[in-house]
């Protein structure tokens, strides 16, 4: 099975290293910068909060796809991991690189980036995958998880290969075939990432912090309402239900430290994608995230103020930026 990442970031290099790891050939197509800084490192090194190390080169590495002879052949299954606002427009770059049986599968967070390309490619096997964990791009081209979880990927032949490969060398991997529930579920997780970009702190000590907690916690709320509103259960991803994480973030100091220990157990230098993307000068993905809460609240008359004064506060920090 030829494997490609499409759009190799922090996300997609980890995600590339545990498959090189795993035995299975993966060619990246990534920006010149990463494509260099991996050369330069001997590989892409894989380190976690648990103290991992491992470093591995990819059978290959693509800057510009329109050269054909690079590639060798069609891929049977492409990840593409770029941000939510560059998917809508890469449907003839992902027909360019696979053939009528490949699997496409799309790893972005929030909503509306799937709906934007799938019409253009109604007749490949679309899927959906999830990343439940925290992905920091350090120096020497290492990428570093900081928290728990493992890649969760949309049934098909393709997945349920790669959750073998992945299983069998030591990875975890999920599968899942209602997808649904999975996004939901994943999207109350990501109502952090603003805000751990918006504090500008390391995600353990800001969760540490009684206010951010609360804020975090109101965001959640809007969510979960939200989706009683539509009738959508949403996936489990912690060791709690879903709908009692606001009322764990809202306890006090000494009493979250006692109940949210696994919550805390995460590399204390942890920070979300976003708040990446606000110190690389880069456009974030907030309007597919708590914009999306917004947007679906709005459908189903349920007020999201406070996901909304999250939105616009990432937006000036855009503009600041």
């Amino acid at each position: 099975m030829e494997i490609a990442i499409f759009g190799a970031g922090s996300t997609g290099c980890y995600l590339a290293g545990q498959l090189c790891l795993s035995g299975l050939k993966v060619t990246l197509i990534c920006r010149p910068a990463i494509k260099q800084k991996i050369i330069a490192n001997n590989g892409i090194t894989l380190s976690d909060y648990q103290g991992f190390n491992q470093t591995v080169m990819p059978q290959a590495l693509i800057t510009d796809i329109t050269q054909q002879s690079s590639i060798n052949g069609k891929f049977d299954l492409v990840f593409v991991t770029l941000k939510c606002h560059q998917v809508s427009t890469i449907a003839n770059q992902l027909m360019a690189i696979t053939h009528d049986h490949s699997s496409i599968i799309f790893m972005q967070n929030g909503f509306g980036s799937f709906d934007s390309i799938k019409d253009s490619l109604d007749h490949y096997a679309l899927l959906q995958g999830i990343t439940p964990f925290n992905v920091l791009q350090l120096p020497n081209g290492v990428f570093h998880k900081g928290t728990e979880g493992v890649f969760t990927l949309q049934k098909n032949p393709h997945t349920v290969a790669i959750q073998s490969a992945l299983i069998r060398h030591g990875f975890g991997c999920d599968i899942a075939a209602d997808f649904t529930p999975m996004i939901y579920g994943k999207l109350l997780l990501n109502l952090n990432n603003a805000l751990n970009a918006v504090t500008n702190l390391p995600i353990k000590q800001q969760l540490s912090h009684y206010k951010n907690r609360r804020v975090l916690a109101k965001a959640m709320k809007e969510w979960l309402a939200v989706c009683e509103a539509a009738d959508i259960q949403l996936h489990q991803y912690t060791k709690v239900k879903p709908t009692w994480l606001p009322t764990i973030l809202s306890l006090p100091n000494w009493l979250f430290k006692l109940v949210a220990k696994q919550m805390l157990d995460i590399d204390p230098k942890a920070r979300s994608s976003m708040w990446q993307d606000i110190q690389a000068k880069r456009k974030t993905e907030v309007d597919f995230i708590n914009g999306a809460v917004v947007s679906i609240g709005e459908i189903y008359g349920v007020k999201t103020p406070v996901n909304r004064a999250i939105v616009e506060h990432i937006k000036q920090l855009e503009q600041r930026h």
